[in-house]
């Protein structure tokens, strides 16, 4: 298992629970539980890296947090990345200017404190989407993909927290809700 650091983009109660229910029907169909075993919670991966100081983003975070609003979202398809080892299926968001730059000032402030921003999350290289099954066996992902394409898409909701996580197995370092002013 990978090990590292990620901030992550929190939900709404409610389209939390709609991607939970895709994790749901596949661990229900024994296709992959992975997600769920390593105590991960749906999310937007905004920037990771292998080490980091933790201290050094809380400060960072908690101010740019403040300054930002919840995100509107919308995931409106079923993805996957051809390349990708641990054969990911993920939601996807549709493309908004708000949910591009918010990512591209995080990764500015980020990289302003000495962070190096790999070119996973470099400005126009970054791909948001909302994981919801890992390590499918390669002989199932038709059929993880025919399930999640049953879901009721597009589902709606708002961007509310960002965190600092550490995995693997997944542990919050701390979490800041976006819009937020009061001082904590």
């Amino acid at each position: 298992m990978s090990e590292g650091f990620a901030i992550e983009l929190y939900l709404d109660p409610a389209l939390e629970n709609q991607v939970l229910k895709a994790w749901n029907v596949l661990a229900r169909r024994q296709i992959t539980t992975h997600l769920i075993e390593m105590e991960s919670r749906p999310h937007i991966t905004l920037f990771s890296a292998p080490f980091l100081e933790p201290s050094k983003l809380k400060s960072l975070l908690r101010t740019f947090a403040s300054k930002h609003d919840p995100l509107s979202l919308s995931f409106s398809s079923v993805g996957t990345f051809p390349s990708h080892a641990d054969n990911l299926l993920f939601l996807a968001p549709t493309p908004s200017l708000s949910l591009l730059e918010f990512q591209s000032h995080l990764c500015d402030a980020i990289g302003k404190e000495g962070f190096e921003i790999s070119d996973d999350f470099a400005f126009n290289s970054w791909i948001p989407y909302c994981s919801v099954a890992h390590h499918v066996p390669k002989n199932r992902m038709p059929e993880a993909f025919s399930l999640l394409r049953e879901l009721k898409l597009p589902v709606s909701g708002y961007a509310t927290d960002i965190a600092l996580v550490q995995f693997s197995p997944v542990r919050e370092l701390f979490s800041f809700v976006l819009g937020n002013n009061v001082d904590s």
